[in-house]
């Protein structure tokens, strides 16, 4: 909206009104005449920053405002401005050519001091005031979202998503349609959208559960984020402190949760706090049952325009004008306009053309009708011909290390530190360094062909995951194959080395913390008991530190009950461990 709309006009008269001044005292204090105000608080004249700003600060010092968010929000509204471009705005003033002053006495009975500080000084305290508000803002970008370097605006449901959620209290909002339709784009687009935080002032909350989502662990982070401790012994407790952090007058957040696979995992997160605005992204229509008052909206697959603006992102425009005669539109309707399918095939023909993808889709579409699974596409086998044939495409060392990836939990990051370990007994002889190399030039070679997503890319740590769909079919060939046990104890064996890194911080132990749950079960799955001691020393003082005594409690109560079972060098060190209470290595 324009700085000079009447809606603007109205808004600055309200402030100053609130601050007890009159457009005459505004036009004297501003060197200018007062229809010069008049006209600006009709709509008729542009507002200049150091009016808008100087109100504002007047109005703060006058008791108006009770947090910041209420500031952005009337800027995000009024003037089009985010809170980032607001500060950077009032931090450009120059405020020692501003004539301003406060008005001295004010004639609102709010005001909170009788000094009479200088223009100068007010704004700068206000812009501290400011500026520390947006320090604890809860910007997604913190919590390692990010938009793919394939995104493509669907603009058909951000539409939609968009009017839903700018309500002043909007109900939950539930989105689902079949994987691989991509609900989670959508979800991560709405977090880091401008738009989206300006009305969501005090921030965006992430949570990715999948099957083997831990709530509990979530809850963990949240509170985190926000800033207040975790305390307790009993992971429920985490619930009210959570509600707490974010009860707090003049909140708001958008709580966004993704992939939740039944009621049972999301429950403990649900809060029925005014302050919290839900978005929840399912495969299980029957989710929504849960929620009564709340929207429903159906992620099907993108609208051909779309798709193909997609698959041009992802070959470039100039390989698809190269073409044969009508063959984008022929793939995109092979896979059935679906983005996850059409992200595979398209970073395929990046890499390697059209021709030979295009003969691998029809081979593969010929062998599913053989299989009886339908000549006509649908989103399953859509999805297996993208999954089969960028598989296929892969060198044979590629394939086996892919389908390595399988023993990951779903929707579990990894990092190429991990997997070099991981992937070490292909090359024993080899130093560190070369194994990390390999390491990662195997995972850019499979996140240029779609099958792996980007995460984060921290220092020493660059994370990818593998997308729901992509996972099973890594471990469906795992199985195939019948190396998934002899891949288990590789995997273990990665999170020990792992542990040792010299460049292991917190943040990465923390976002690795769901695998090395996953390592210590499967540990004790394969009676590798020793590892499992291993791993209880090396995280005794990280799950302390976490607050989770209870879960360090079970895993020792599984070790126990193997004690037996531990080779002799191994029981007398964990006896001694055990009686100290302390967290030595073996």
């Amino acid at each position: 909206m324009p700085a000079s709309s009447p809606q603007v006009g109205i808004w600055l008269a309200d402030l100053a009104a609130y601050c007890g001044l009159g457009q005459a005292e505004i036009a004297t204090r501003l060197g200018h005449v007062r229809s010069w105000v008049n006209h600006i608080f009709q709509g008729r004249r542009s507002a200049p920053p150091q009016l808008y700003w100087t109100l504002l600060a007047w109005t703060w010092e006058a008791g108006g405002f009770t947090d910041p968010g209420q500031v952005f929000a009337a800027l995000g509204h009024y003037l089009d401005l985010s809170p980032a471009a607001a500060l950077a705005q009032l931090q450009a003033l120059r405020f020692y050519d501003e004539p301003l002053a406060r008005p001295s006495p004010m004639t609102s009975t709010r005001q909170s001091s009788t000094r009479s500080p200088s223009p100068h000084q007010l704004r700068l305290r206000f812009l501290t005031w400011l500026q520390s508000w947006e320090r604890q803002r809860l910007d997604p970008r913190r919590q390692g979202l990010r938009l793919p370097d394939w995104y493509i605006p669907r603009q058909g449901e951000l539409a939609g998503l968009h009017a839903r959620l700018s309500r002043p209290a909007p109900p939950p909002l539930v989105l689902w349609g079949p994987a691989g339709t991509g609900k989670s784009v959508l979800a991560q687009a709405l977090a880091l959208d401008p738009t989206i935080q300006q009305q969501y002032w005090s921030g965006v909350l992430w949570a990715q559960l999948g099957p083997q989502g831990d709530p509990y662990a979530w809850l963990c982070t949240w509170c985190r984020l926000l800033g207040c401790p975790v305390n307790g012994d009993q992971p429920p407790a985490w619930r009210e402190q959570f509600r707490q952090a974010v009860a707090q007058p003049g909140k708001r957040y958008l709580v966004i949760v993704d992939d939740i696979w039944d009621f049972a995992s999301l429950e403990p997160l649900l809060l029925q706090e005014h302050h919290l605005t839900w978005l929840l992204t399912t495969r299980d229509r029957t989710l929504s049952t849960y929620f009564p008052t709340g929207d429903l909206l159906q992620v099907s697959a993108m609208p051909p325009v779309e798709a193909r603006a997609l698959l041009e992102r992802l070959v470039g425009a100039e390989q698809l004008q190269q073409e044969p005669p009508a063959a984008g539109d022929t793939l995109l309707a092979e896979v059935e306009y679906l983005p996850l399918a059409v992200r595979l095939l398209g970073s395929l023909i990046r890499l390697r053309g059209w021709a030979p993808v295009l003969r691998d889709v029809s081979h593969e579409r010929t062998r599913l009708v053989t299989l009886a699974l339908g000549p006509t596409p649908t989103a399953e086998t859509s999805l297996r011909l993208a999954l089969q044939v960028s598989y296929a495409a892969l060198p044979a060392h590629l394939q086996r290390r892919f389908a390595q990836l399988g023993v990951f939990g779903s929707g579990h990051a990894f990092s190429g530190l991990t997997l070099a370990a991981f992937w070490e007994a292909e090359a024993p002889d080899d130093d560190g360094p070369v194994r990390a190399a390999r390491a990662e030039q195997a995972l850019g070679w499979l996140y240029d062909v779609g099958l792996l997503e980007l995460v984060s890319t921290a220092t020493a740590f660059v994370e990818y995951r593998l997308h729901t769909l992509v996972h099973d079919y890594a471990r469906l060939l795992l199985r195939e194959q019948q190396t998934f046990e002899a891949t288990q104890q590789r995997y273990v064996a990665a999170y020990l080395a792992l542990l040792q890194h010299p460049d292991l911080t917190v943040a990465a132990l923390e976002r690795q913390w769901p695998n090395l749950q996953l390592a210590f079960t499967c540990a004790l799955q394969l009676g590798w008991y020793e590892a499992g001691v291993q791993l209880w020393h090396r995280l005794r003082a990280f799950m302390l530190a976490r607050a989770a005594p209870e879960l360090l409690e079970v895993w020792l109560r599984a070790l126990e009950a193997q004690e037996e079972q531990l080779p002799p060098e191994v029981q007398q060190p964990w006896r001694r461990a055990q009686a100290s209470g302390l967290p030595p290595a073996p």
